[in-house]
């Protein structure tokens, strides 16, 4: 009597880079989970559907209070997907995945992970920008982290633009902008017309509640100097 034997079959498998955000947590964990709900508020769905790594380095916590971080991210719907420079005693079953050999995302290291090979050019459209033809309606998200964005059109309240590099709004800007996610140290913010919710820069940011009254309305440049956001007019 012959057996069956059902015939092998290949495994299919294969590696993909992602663009991931790092939390940097502080301690005391209060304040920086009050920090950290104070943007939400604003930017409400900046972490929603996006992969999110959590870097412990430096911090000194235990078991219950990794849990505890956890449980307040989660509570937040901010899903951990990895963690790095976390101790052993915080590795095991039902806890973020260790990962190991990240690097901070900049322009030129995305050049590097999707650049042709030495005997072929560099295609321009690797790293294309993003153009907008029309609003960015009240709900909406634009993420492109890839390059610029060039919106042709107004960014409503409670809309959000996030790019890797400059963001250009010819039009009222009203909603959130927030550039350099890649880490370019010169990202810019240019729009026709500051009424905006929030504007960030590398994780430096201004509310409307900051916005010195004499810009609102006005044609400005926002870019980054050192750790302080600078704001010019264009008109």
């Amino acid at each position: 009597m012959n057996a069956h034997v059902n015939p092998a079959r290949a495994l299919s498998f294969r590696a993909r880079s992602l663009l991931a955000f790092a939390l940097e947590p502080t301690q005391p964990f209060d304040e920086w989970l009050a920090a950290l709900d104070a943007w939400l508020m604003r930017s409400p769905s900046f972490f929603a559907s996006k992969p999110v790594i959590l870097d412990l380095a430096g911090l000194d916590l235990d078991l219950k209070e990794y849990r505890d971080l956890l449980g307040a991210l989660t509570r937040r719907h901010i899903r951990v997907m990895g963690v790095e420079n976390a101790r052993q005693t915080l590795v095991g079953p039902h806890l973020p995945p260790t990962l190991t050999g990240g690097r901070a995302a900049n322009a030129q290291s995305l050049l590097e992970d999707h650049a042709a090979p030495a005997a072929e050019p560099v295609k321009t459209q690797e790293t294309k920008s993003l153009i907008v033809d029309g609003n960015v309606r009240s709900g909406q998200s634009i993420l492109h982290p890839e390059g610029d964005v060039t919106i042709v059109g107004r960014v409503a309240s409670g809309a959000e633009v996030i790019a890797g590099g400059s963001v250009h709004v010819y039009g009222a800007l009203q909603g959130r902008v927030i550039a350099g996610i890649s880490g370019s140290p010169s990202a810019r913010i240019f729009c026709k017309e500051a009424r905006a919710e929030l504007i960030c820069i590398g994780g430096v940011y201004l509310t409307a509640e900051n916005l010195n009254p004499r810009l609102e309305g006005r044609s400005l440049e926002a870019r980054l100097e050192g750790d302080e956001l600078k704001l010019r007019i264009l008109d």
